[in-house]
């Protein structure tokens, strides 16, 4: 290579780098004129992974201890006669489902804007702000479609650049900072119950919706400010501008991308009976609403270790045995544990099962983009969006599914929890698609090539 020729070197997957050999330089961007901050560690790449797991607290913790809100919905805002009642299943996973699906339009969105991402993620923020307020409001089941189901879900874009731009601060220790990341959602899904449950108890389900809104707009606000992209944007208009928003679509033909999409699909479709069930279940079990609080908190907790965990051993282990222990783990945990609970016992081993296992599955995503993105530094936020997409499909699917296996009797009288009014069917349901994503997930071929120099 001549003495003052230019060298760009692509970011390389973090799956076949080791942290020194992460790009560092500005030459790899040849609009960047100064030195950039390192990858994998210093002042800005960890600030930038405590903003992004505060926002992942926020933003998915109330999702994912919707099951103690859905029971007091259920049991206390709108009870058995009320009408429209069976809405309220569907506003309970809409707001995840909606936030998975709206990658698909926010994620291309964020792209094609990217000068404009902070204001976009106000307002996400603010409409998020107006929907958890405007359901203290409800008088109606529709009302909460409405507003957690379909404005909630604007948190979205609050989020998504938190998680893309990961990508851009850590390479080598991707699979680590990912399970630090989404670890905010246990302790979100863990923290949230308990005080959703005691401000209700304390000043009644409206003030306590407010109270909730007000802090969430707050901390929000406070942990965008460490979220930026590590490597500066070029000037809008310029040729630069244009080449970083080139995409090769040629990834949608290879069979890691089919393999990984179709695994988070079918897990996806059981993946969330257990979180929004479980409190009702316990109840059935003449347990309870606080030990169905509890059930909740302690699936969140677990799954706090189990994304770190499995986002460390994506890093050191096979994909295919990482992806096996928590699908397949998860699935057997639903159909043995779960299947046969009959008391708290159980069903508590259960939920630590379920939440180490089946909740730690997204914390692999990093590895699974990677794979596909291979060398691409274009191709992860995409990759990242449409995995989101499919995700959000089996969420919002697993809504009326739900509603019509509860309402058939076919397993009725079977042993253990099986025969718990009809939750047979559904903890089946919820087994066999986790367990068919397993299978799906390890049927890819990974030919991935050395590190691209142009």
């Amino acid at each position: 290579m001549a003495e003052n020729e230019l060298e760009v070197v692509y970011p390389p997957p973090q799956s076949i780098i080791a942290p020194s050999e992460a790009p560092q330089e500005a030459s790899s961007w040849p609009w960047v004129t100064e030195a950039l901050p390192p990858v994998d560690g210093g002042r800005d790449a960890w600030t930038f992974l405590i903003g992004a797991t505060v926002i992942e607290t926020l933003v998915w913790g109330w999702p994912f201890s919707i099951g103690t809100t859905f029971a007091y919905w259920d049991t206390v805002l709108f009870p058995e006669g009320t009408p429209g009642r069976d809405l309220l299943s569907l506003a309970a996973t809409l707001q995840t489902g909606l936030m998975y699906c709206s990658a698909i339009v926010f994620g291309p969105l964020l792209a094609r804007y990217p000068h404009q991402r902070l204001n976009l993620q106000r307002a996400g923020l603010l409409i998020s702000i107006a929907g958890i307020i405007g359901s203290a409001f409800a008088t109606k089941p529709w009302h909460l479609v409405l507003t957690l189901g379909t404005m909630y879900p604007f948190s979205g874009l609050l989020y998504l650049p938190a998680a893309t731009l990961l990508f851009e601060w850590f390479a080598a220790k991707r699979g680590l900072a990912s399970g630090i990341m989404y670890a905010g959602t246990g302790l979100g899904g863990t923290v949230f119950p308990y005080c959703v449950n005691y401000l209700t108890k304390k000043f009644g389900y409206k003030a306590a919706t407010v109270a909730l809104g007000i802090g969430f707009g707050i901390l929000a606000a406070l942990a965008l400010l460490p979220i930026k992209p590590r490597i500066p944007l070029p000037k809008k208009g310029s040729q630069d501008a244009k080449q970083s928003r080139r995409l090769d679509y040629s990834f949608l033909k290879q069979s890691p991308f089919f393999a990984f999409s179709g695994a988070i699909l079918l897990s996806s479709l059981g993946n969330f009976v257990p979180s929004v069930w479980v409190p009702s279940f316990a109840l059935d079990l003449n347990l309870t609403q606080t030990d169905g609080t509890v059930l909740v908190s302690v699936m969140n907790a677990a799954s706090v270790p189990g994304l770190l965990l499995m986002g460390y051993l994506s890093d050191i282990w096979p994909l295919r045995t990482v992806i096996t222990l928590s699908c397949m783990g998860s699935a057997l945990s639903c159909l043995l544990m779960w299947g046969f609970a009959t008391n708290v016992q159980v069903l508590g081993v259960f939920v630590v099962l379920f939440g180490a296992l089946g909740l730690s599955f997204s914390a692999l995503w990093a590895k699974l983009i990677a794979i596909i993105a291979r060398d691409d530094p274009n191709l992860p936020g995409f990759i990242f969006s449409l995995f989101a997409f499919f995700r959000g499909i089996g969420n919002i699917s697993s809504g009326p599914v739900s509603n019509k296996l509860l309402s058939s009797n076919i397993m009725l009288g079977a042993a253990g929890g099986y025969g718990v009014r009809n939750y047979g069917s559904l903890i089946l349901y919820s087994g066999l698609t986790m367990a068919a994503g397993s299978i799906v997930g390890v049927l890819y071929r990974d030919k991935r090539s050395t590190v691209r120099r142009v």
